[in-house]
């Protein structure tokens, strides 16, 4: 993933070649049987090559024999004048009769020039003198293997490492042979067994060191270099530092014995860098080395979960015109989609997915974060589509050597159940279970998708049948992050506040830079908090009895307002609350008014929620005490009961109490929950009033999803109702007994939907029914329309205005009707 360092081939094993020249000194005899000119040689064998140099310079071409001019290249490429000996070749040499060693000289420069094909040519022509010149088919072989015959290259130095495996000469050479053949593994076994037999040369050290950091083991190269001080260049070293350091980012990204040893090769691979470029930064000569550690520190950053500092970092270097490699671009889109930027993540992770140099080990993972960043970007069509053309592109097996039937891909799978998944968070909550129980029977000790298909069960509203799936995993990794994050929702949902305390606390503790993490940690402090509930009515009826202006049962310009403060829970389970509110309407006997105050205790645990209130009244009458206690407690998933008993009931219309009629009472229900989208309950209300009116309600209400999308769900709801009462003329709507049906059609509608906050908007149709004694059955029609926005999780409102045309006791009425409710936790 990480950049290499560029092979270069310039100066690379010169050793070899110049040790072979160096120990076939020049005779005299080579050249003018003269002192003067001996003396020159021999100065230019201890090293002191001008004066010979001097000398031969001034000779006329056309007077210089064949060893002057040999006599000529070898000194200057002792003296590394590689421009000299190719231009004194080229001149005289080229058609003259040379010595092997001039023309060993000669190819050595061309192959230093990377003139591989000159160089190829030369070599061949001193190999027809020498043939058995082992220096000379050495460096014919490192020049093939620099001009890309490495097949011919690789050939050659295998047969002469054959014929002396000793050798450490020959051992260095087919390991160059290898490393430019790109068998860096390959290339690192034969330089340690050059390093093994000749671990006193530098030149042999220097070579097994950058073999070792070739083959991607910068640190045993960085302990060898610090035993042999001296023996890399300053740029070699840097690089090899730098080297060390994209190790350890890379080592950062794997999993780690514990949560407590996540950060410990990050923070090593960040002082790396930080040494690095306090060093560095300054030197021109190491600009491309800096440029390549700061994008690579980028991945130490984001393995650290610093990714605001990632994105950063991208910026200054995008305004710097630094282009970043792929795997780079895959640490910033992750940053970005860590720092709640989809729409920023989206592109980069497209770029990745495209690139040439993308690698097809990192496709579903890049796939699976394009995901998740449509997702987050409210994009979800596009989000479906991705993993369905991942999961319908990866081959269900692994073609291995020597097995016909390969093996299961991981791959396959992944996609597979991203693309099952894909339907919880596109309104396909039924296909998303099918997909993920398949799998699940294919698999079932893959742990991701267990968990997954414990997620559907919850987002069905089954957080029982989760908790079952959740223990079962349990056995497998008892430790797992994501287990325990959905243990702890599904312990949310049961209220279980004890464990979702315990879960959270642990995984908080141990992972507190996860963003499943924090989310529950949010979500658990959320509830921990204090609530707000307020709900207000206002409304206006036409018609009822011949008076265009009141209502035979709300009255006309009512309004009524409610709030109700909840305490922090108290020893987990317990929350106190109160509440006041107010309630005014007209009727034909005047203006009725209701104050009222309301105090409490509540009590939510496992399969059961119970609360008791004693109230005071005031309408007009004195002050009166009422008490109120109510109970549901669930049987399992699907089925839930419960019941409720008031003394001075706070359904007493407000036409009774205007008339000083109180109502004392109870109910009880039971509701069936197959699923999100189906449900169905009954519920009987007994009550007595005061003036001696005794009734009996009956209410079945029913749900149905008739479609489901992204951004739009469909449902259809039934209302049926009935009620008796005993007692006839009362001052407030008392029929005798009633029956009313009614439809209803709704939709929700999503405008706007980001992480924690969603808009959207609702519209309601409905026709039925409505049958009362000793009047018509007439019907019944109803249309509304409200819109929802929830924030941050501690807001929500809503606001819904409806219009009800209806009877009462024969008489039209059309309801005018606006409803707002806010919930907000602090």
């Amino acid at each position: 993933m990480l950049r290499n360092l560029p092979f270069s081939a310039s100066g690379r094993l010169r050793l070899l070649i110049g040790a072979a020249l160096c120990s076939h000194l020049l005779m005299p005899a080579c050249a003018l049987a003269d002192p003067a000119y001996d003396a020159l040689i021999i100065q230019a064998r201890n090293g002191n090559f001008t004066p010979a140099l001097s000398q031969l310079r001034q000779l006329p071409a056309e007077r210089q024999t064949p060893g002057q001019i040999s006599d000529h290249l070898v000194i200057a490429g002792w003296a590394g004048q590689d421009a000299e000996v190719l231009k004194v070749y080229e001149a005289a040499g080229k058609h003259r009769n040379l010595t092997t060693q001039a023309l060993a000289t000669v190819a050595r420069t061309y192959r230093n020039q990377k003139q591989w094909p000159q160089a190829l040519v030369v070599y061949q022509q001193a190999l027809l003198r020498e043939p058995n010149n082992v220096d000379l088919q050495l460096g014919q072989a490192l020049t093939q293997a620099d001009g890309g015959q490495t097949a011919e290259a690789l050939q050659r130095t295998r047969a002469l490492v054959a014929a002396q495996p000793n050798d450490p000469n020959r051992r260095m050479a087919l390991g160059y042979a290898l490393t430019r053949a790109g068998l860096n593994y390959d290339a690192l076994f034969e330089f340690d067994q050059a390093f093994i037999r000749a671990g006193d040369k530098p030149a042999v050290v220097r070579e097994y060191i950058v073999a070792l950091q070739k083959a991607r083991l910068p640190e045993p190269a960085r302990r060898l270099s610090a035993k042999h001080p001296g023996v890399l260049d300053a740029v070699t070293q840097r690089r090899l530092e730098g080297d060390l350091a994209a190790e350890r980012v890379r080592m950062a990204e794997y999993a780690t014995r514990s949560e407590k040893e996540r950060y410990v090769i990050a923070d090593r691979a960040l002082n790396d860098y930080a040494t690095l470029l306090a060093r560095w930064a300054s030197d021109p000569s190491a600009h491309d080395d800096v440029v390549r550690w700061r994008i690579d520190r980028l991945g130490a950053l984001k393995a650290r979960a610093r990714t605001a500092e990632v994105i950063r970092e991208y910026h200054t270097l995008k305004d710097e015109g630094v282009q970043l490699p792929t795997y780079a671009v895959r640490w910033v889109a992750a940053a970005y989609l860590d720092q709640r930027q989809p729409e920023h993540a989206e592109p980069l992770y497209r770029q990745a997915l495209t690139a040439a140099d993308a690698n097809p080990g990192d496709h579903v993972e890049d796939s699976t974060a394009l995901f998740y960043a449509l997702l987050e970007s409210d994009k979800v069509m596009q989000a479906r589509d991705v993993a369905s053309h991942l999961a319908n592109t990866q081959p269900p097996r692994v073609e291995l050597k020597g097995l016909a039937a390969g093996n299961p891909s991981d791959s396959w799978m992944d996609a597979q159940q991203l693309a099952a998944q894909a339907g919880t968070y596109g309104g396909e909550l039924p296909g998303s279970e099918t997909g993920l129980d398949a799998l699940a029977q294919k698999a079932p000790g893959n742990v991701g998708l267990r968990l997954a298909q414990a997620d559907v069960y919850r987002a069905r509203d089954w957080p029982r049948r989760a908790e079952g799936s959740l223990k079962q995993i349990e056995a497998q990794a008892p430790r797992d992050i994501g287990l325990q994050v959905s243990q702890a929702y599904t312990a949310m949902d049961l209220q279980e506040w004890r464990q979702l305390h315990a879960l959270t606390d642990d995984v908080l503790a141990r992972n507190p830079d996860n963003r499943q993490v924090q989310r529950l940690s949010r979500l658990r402090d959320v509830h921990d908090m204090a609530e707000l509930r307020v709900e207000a009515y206002t409304g206006k009826s036409y018609g009822g009895g011949g008076n265009d202006d009141v209502g035979a049962v709300a009255g006309s310009r009512d309004f009524g307002i409610e709030s109700v403060l909840y305490s922090p829970p108290i020893d987990e389970d317990w929350r106190v609350f109160a509440g006041a509110g107010y309630a005014t309407a007209d009727f034909t006997e005047g203006t009725g008014q209701h104050r009222f105050q309301r105090v409490g205790v509540e009590r939510r645990t496992r399969d059961m929620t119970l609360q008791a209130e004693v109230s005071n009244h005031s309408y007009g009458y004195g002050a009166k005490q009422g008490a109120g206690v109510s109970i549901a407690r669930d049987i399992n998933d699907n089925w839930q009961y419960g019941g409720s008993f008031g003394y001075l009931l706070a359904s007493t219309p407000l036409r009774a109490l205007n008339a000083d009629v109180t109502a004392n009472g109870g109910s009880g229900f039971i509701r069936w929950r197959a699923n999100e989208s189906r449900e169905w309950k009954l519920s009987l209300s007994p009550s007595h009033f005061s003036d001696g009116n005794d009734r009996l309600e009956a209410l079945l209400t029913g749900r149905e999803g008739l479609y489901s999308s992204p951004h739009v769900q469909v449902d259809l709801g039934l209302e049926v109702g009935a009620s008796r009462n005993t007692k006839d003329d009362a001052v407030y709507f008392n029929p005798k007994s009633e029956l009313g049906v009614l439809p209803t059609l709704t939709v929700n509608h999503v405008l706007y939907h980001r992480y924690e906050t969603q808009w959207s908007q609702q519209f309601q149709v409905g026709a039925g029914t409505y049958s009362q004694r000793d009047y018509s059955t007439s019907g019944v029609g109803l249309i509304g329309y409200g819109q929802r926005f929830r924030w941050n999780d501690v807001l929500e409102t809503g606001a819904n205005l409806s219009l009800i045309s209806r009877t009462y006791d024969g008489n039209r009425e059309r309801d005018l009707r606006l409803l707002v409710d806010l919930t907000y936790r602090f």
